[in-house]
């Protein structure tokens, strides 16, 4: 199967699950992640707005916020194809932006250095063992990833079946330090990233 086709697959299987299993799914990946020593100890994490079928974030991003932590989504700047962190302090900031995703709203936002930035929740269709990541393909992430501080730690969230054994991975992929999943937790150097607090 080519990346394509993978990318239909998984949108299906994801679009198949109805909002009961959503919800529950996301809950237990988003309990795990808030459980890592690296999130009580990051003060500055970058994380996707969710949206359709993807794993819900807006109840990570507003725990966070109450837990001190700053918190930047991306903005798409779809004729540059790049995405930028934009620092919110409320999902209130936030309205439908390209594509109906949630973004700071126009002229209300405040594009930080993603240098800043040491924990990135991030998207994707489908994750390896590997710790190789499959997006949508436009490729924003790609270039947005590199950006970051080499020290800022990498998680991709998804749902268990889009863990496959073996994703096809090019030279300028960025691996994920972390993939959390609702059945389990996979850490690319466990002695980089404690379990637990």
């Amino acid at each position: 199967m080519n990346k394509d086709e993978l990318r239909r697959c998984m949108i299906a299987r994801r679009n198949s699950l109805n909002n009961k299993d959503i919800e529950k799914k996301s809950q237990t990946i988003i309990s795990n992640l808030s459980k890592l020593s690296v999130y009580k100890y990051s003060k500055f994490i970058f994380v996707y707005v969710s949206f359709r079928s993807e794993v819900i974030t807006k109840g990570f991003i507003m725990n966070a916020i109450k837990d001190g932590k700053r918190i930047a989504v991306p903005i798409t700047l779809a004729e540059k194809k790049i995405i930028q962190p934009c620092e919110i302090r409320s999902l209130n900031e936030l309205a439908p932006g390209t594509w109906g995703i949630l973004e700071p709203k126009k002229g209300n936002y405040k594009v930080v250095d993603s240098s800043q930035i040491d924990l990135a929740i991030v998207p994707g269709l489908a994750f390896d063992y590997s710790f190789n990541r499959l997006g949508y393909g436009a490729g924003y992430y790609d270039r947005f990833l590199p950006s970051m501080n080499s020290l800022a730690i990498k998680i991709g969230i998804c749902y268990d079946f889009q863990l496959i054994d073996s994703l096809p991975a090019e030279k300028y992929d960025i691996p994920m330090d972390v993939i959390i999943t609702e059945k389990r937790l996979l850490f690319r150097d466990p002695n980089k990233i404690s379990l637990r607090k």
